[in-house]
């Protein structure tokens, strides 16, 4: 009588954004016999770093139990997210939301001007920019010219608060000297804090003093202008 093997339950391996949960590649589909030991770990993925995991990631094949794994990826330009509850959109003009903040094609009713939408989720890129999520999973790049973000509901009046933040980074003292550099004719925003909310606007070419700085995790550096609040690196030249 010949011999043979028994083949064991599949793991099934999924990649997914850790910010949009949404899959990047195809799920692996990870086999082997009965009594064998799996290991796995993430692939790398362009564009991506891996950020976390969820599920088996060791184990043996057996004939009745299959296996899950997720990989958390998080796309390399992003800075920060945060979870918003109790914030809202309110909207100035006709906007489109898109698919994603990397997928720009347009999906669902337009936002009509005057409009008010619940917002989930808000994403700060390396660049600068900020998007938000809204209760329907739709992204909107923020515009301070065409929305602005409020506790307000539309219908009922909350007290504004602070901006919260999982994290907060204690700044270091950095004394120096420069100038705003934007884009000709134009202001850019200043922040209470890094990744705060907007509290003011500079002019392009601006002298500013700085008085302190902070380097987050990702890398990027944020100077605190005195007297004006916290910008970006990437609009300042110091001296």
């Amino acid at each position: 009588m010949a011999d043979f093997q028994l083949r064991g339950m599949p793991v099934w391996v999924y990649a997914k954004d850790v910010d949009t949960k949404s899959a990047l590649t195809r799920a692996r589909l990870i086999d082997g016999y009965v009594g064998e030991t799996f290991s796995i770990d993430p692939e790398s993925i362009p564009g991506y770093r891996f950020v976390s995991s969820e599920g088996t990631l060791t184990g043996t094949f057996d004939e009745q139990k299959m296996y899950t794994t997720t990989f958390y990826y998080q796309r390399e330009d992003v800075a920060e997210t945060e979870k918003l509850t109790h914030k809202y959109l309110h909207i100035f003009a006709n906007i489109q939301p898109v698919v994603g903040v990397e997928d720009a094609t347009e999906t669902g009713q337009k936002l009509w001007a005057g409009s008010v939408v619940k917002v989930a989720q808000r994403m700060a890129t390396r660049t600068g920019d900020f998007w938000y999520q809204l209760a329907d999973s739709r992204w909107l790049k923020y515009d301070m010219q065409t929305m602005k973000l409020t506790d307000n509901d539309g219908q009922h009046q909350q007290p504004v608060a602070e901006w919260k933040r999982p994290t907060v980074w204690q700044p270091t003292p950095y004394s120096a000297h420069g100038k705003v550099d934007y884009i000709p004719g134009a202001d850019v925003a200043v922040y209470s804090q890094p990744y705060g909310h907007e509290i003011g606007r500079i002019q392009h070419g601006v002298a500013v003093d700085i008085t302190e700085q902070v380097v987050d995790p990702s890398g990027v550096t944020w100077y605190h202008v005195a007297q004006q609040g916290w910008l970006s690196n990437i609009y300042l030249s110091l001296n």
